[in-house]
């Protein structure tokens, strides 16, 4: 009898043991159909033609966006930076305060440290030297080429009347990029401007 007993316990361990082998398999699928369900959702906001965009610490920048721009998310910040994609090409707008008075000079060379990081981390940056801008500001504004990687574009320094703050832009996008979207980018940088100024 005793034989019986343990044959019945046997028995039960068996089915026992697919009970937890269901429950995994079903949490396995459950997590495949939410990463399928993430990857299928847009990575950013698509931005109405017109909208206006205040961002920086205190709000004190803006940027008017035009057709076909979406704003990244992820990579966004209200409090810092925006990250723009249009297409293949990205915009990233860095609002940076600084001591009274500084120089658009001393903010590119700020622009260029900050670049030192991605050049440590061993990925190819390249920054020409600054030219005077020609975006509608008037501030002192500068640009000049920039590379990381294999995308290419310019930098620009927008900086307010008082040298206290700037807009550190960077326009990226592969050689191939149309002139369409080259437009579009420079209309972009061209609209931001400061609180308080026109």
């Amino acid at each position: 009898m005793n034989d019986i007993a343990t044959a019945g316990n046997a028995v039960h361990g068996r089915r026992r043991i697919w009970v937890p082998l269901a429950v995994v398999g079903l949490l396995l699928m459950m997590t495949a159909v939410e990463a399928v369900f993430a990857r299928s959702q847009p990575a950013g906001e698509q931005l109405v033609s017109g909208t206006v965009i205040e961002f920086g610490s205190d709000r004190q920048a803006s940027v008017q966006v035009g057709d076909g721009w979406v704003l990244d998310i992820g990579a966004s910040d209200l409090n810092s930076q925006l990250v723009l994609v249009r297409g293949d090409m990205t915009v990233e707008l860095s609002s940076e305060a600084f001591p009274g008075n500084t120089s658009p000079a001393a903010m590119w060379a700020g622009m260029d440290r900050l670049l030192n990081i991605a050049r440590h981390s061993g990925v190819e940056v390249w920054l020409d030297s600054p030219t005077e801008g020609g975006t509608s500001s008037g501030s002192g504004e500068l640009e000049g080429s920039l590379q990381i990687g294999n995308r290419a574009g310019k930098a620009f320094v927008i900086p307010d009347a008082d040298g206290a703050q700037a807009v550190e832009a960077k326009v990226l996008a592969p050689l191939h990029a149309g002139d369409e979207d080259w437009s579009a980018a420079a209309q972009l940088i061209d609209s931001i401007a400061f609180e308080g100024e026109s």
